[in-house]
């Protein structure tokens, strides 16, 4: 018996010591002694353990210290905490914001600026993963890839799969409308509002799809927008089209997520079964006058269908609270805007030429009035995402920066703001986390290789010096960032004078 306890002793020192990672290393990252917070299933369960990075990829992570020799960087990360890095799965890259194309032209140094600090305060803020939901073109593609510094940079191709004269074609011009929507869907209801140059055969759900696949395109971005304000009326899909769409993007192996922020809207997609739906439900129809402390009957059954379904649901809060900041005195002087946003341009954000989209959209507004409308969208867009959350629907996280041409959505700051709101909505920590990382990157196709920490996925990672499973404040709390296995201090993001 003594005997056979020995042999059993050496078989498992045998097996133990086979198993310790041997790691080789030209372009290493250490990161030991660090707690690790990561999921595969939306369950976290945190430890410390190490974490090792060969040149963009991981290669080690557990508990057991690994046995490593090369070239490589050690970080201690005792008392420090990792996540995968953040994903935004909604900003739109064009642009400069707040500014209109004559505003470039007048101040380009403003928006040279603008343009070269935007991909770090991105990163600033823990985004290392951007998915753009707007039109862009390939050269601005190649122009940010070029950024020595950037966080990942995914689309959905050059424009969006709006139908003919909808959302969002009808702030173009007509003259230009269709040229810059290359992929508008043709409607025979618009036929005679459609040039004749435009072959109907080209403008197919089939023939659309297949342009964006072609673009290098993860995802196709279509929209249900009857109209808002003094824009109503808008031509919307019909079932047949948006149906056409999902099934054309499912065989070209993409995801469908589409605009929509109302109840008819996000009613339609439900029954439809998308992906994707991009925005929160804060448009309540006839039921926008109802108290911001119940949830209507008709809106708890479309919500229940999407968790059913597992319908992706992207919130975007900061919508709303970007375009009431503009009647807000005090927000151009947060502490945290003065680290992503050039100097000169936030000094530009305070003068009355900025204050262009303010008068456009608020009108004859008081101050007080735009807060209490702006604040009842917000309570209802907040209920229903809390009652989403309660019953375990599928949250996504999204920014919408910018959703309009407004400078209360800046880049990573915008979404650090988001963050917040979704605590303050009632989202609870973990499944923020999961919002922005796990979830984010298995509802996009992207889970082979980000959204969680695991060997062989791509070396995109926080520190932090706070739990964000404890404290909302976490991701103000980071000090490095790691993208693509390169190490950059939180400090090194910020802006230069």
């Amino acid at each position: 018996m003594k005997k056979l306890l020995t042999i059993l002793l050496v078989t498992i020192l045998c097996s133990c010591k086979d198993n310790t990672k041997q790691l080789n290393l030209t372009e290493g990252v250490y990161l030991s002694n660090v707690t690790i917070i990561s999921t595969e299933d939306g369950t976290y369960r945190p430890y410390i353990g190490h974490l090792v990075v060969e040149k963009d990829g991981i290669v080690y992570v557990g508990k057991n210290k690994p046995s490593i020799s090369g070239t490589f960087e050690q970080i201690d990360g005792t008392g420090k905490f990792i996540i995968p890095g953040l994903i935004d799965s909604h900003v739109h890259i064009p642009g400069v914001q707040g500014m209109l194309p004559h505003h470039i032209e007048k101040y380009p140094e403003l928006a040279t600026a603008f343009k070269s600090q935007m991909p770090k305060s991105y990163l600033y803020y823990g985004f290392t993963t951007l998915i753009d939901l707007g039109g862009i073109s390939e050269e601005l593609i190649t122009s940010f890839n070029k950024q020595e510094v950037k966080p990942d940079l995914y689309h959905v191709g050059y424009s969006g799969a709006a139908v003919a004269n909808g959302y969002p074609m009808n702030f173009t011009p007509e003259e230009f409308r269709f040229d810059a929507v290359p992929n508008f869907i043709y409607m025979e209801s618009q036929a005679e509002n459609i040039p004749d140059k435009y072959d109907p055969a080209d403008h197919t759900p089939r023939a659309v799809v297949k342009r964006i696949k072609n673009s290098g395109a993860i995802a196709v971005k279509s929209y249900y927008e009857s109209g808002f304000g003094r824009m109503m009326g808008l031509p919307v899909p019909t079932k047949g089209i948006m149906k056409d769409l999902l099934t054309e993007a499912h065989s070209n192996g993409l995801v469908l997520t589409v605009h929509a922020n109302s109840l008819e809207a996000h009613s339609f997609l439900v029954d439809i079964g998308v992906d994707i739906i991009a925005h929160g439900i804060w448009n309540w129809g006839k039921y926008k006058d109802v108290p911001t402390d119940s949830l209507p009957l008709e809106i708890k059954r479309t919500l229940d269908l999407q968790i059913q379904k597992q319908i992706g649901y992207t919130p975007t809060l900061t919508v709303i609270e970007g375009e009431k900041a503009l009647v807000d005195t005090e927000f151009l002087d947060q502490p945290g805007l003065e680290k992503v946003v050039p100097k000169d341009l936030l000094e530009w954000y305070k003068t009355e030429e900025a204050q262009w989209f303010a008068k456009e959209i608020f009108n004859e507004l008081t101050v007080e009035e735009v807060h209490t409308i702006y604040d009842n969208v917000q309570a209802h867009a907040m209920l229903a995402l809390k009652y989403l959350s309660d019953h375990n629907g599928l949250i996504l996280f999204g920014s919408d920066t910018p959703s309009a041409p407004t400078y209360g959505n800046q880049p990573g700051h915008n979404g650090n703001w988001e963050l917040k709101l979704m605590k303050e909505a009632g989202v609870p920590l973990h499944k923020i986390l999961a919002s922005a990382t796990f979830n984010n990157a298995k509802a996009f196709h992207l889970d082979s290789s980000l959204g969680s920490l695991a060997i062989g996925k791509k070396a995109n990672i926080i520190m932090m010096a706070k739990n964000p499973l404890l404290d909302i404040e976490a991701y103000d709390a980071i000090e490095k960032v790691v993208i693509g296995g390169k190490v950059i201090k939180r400090q090194d993001l910020e802006v230069t004078e």
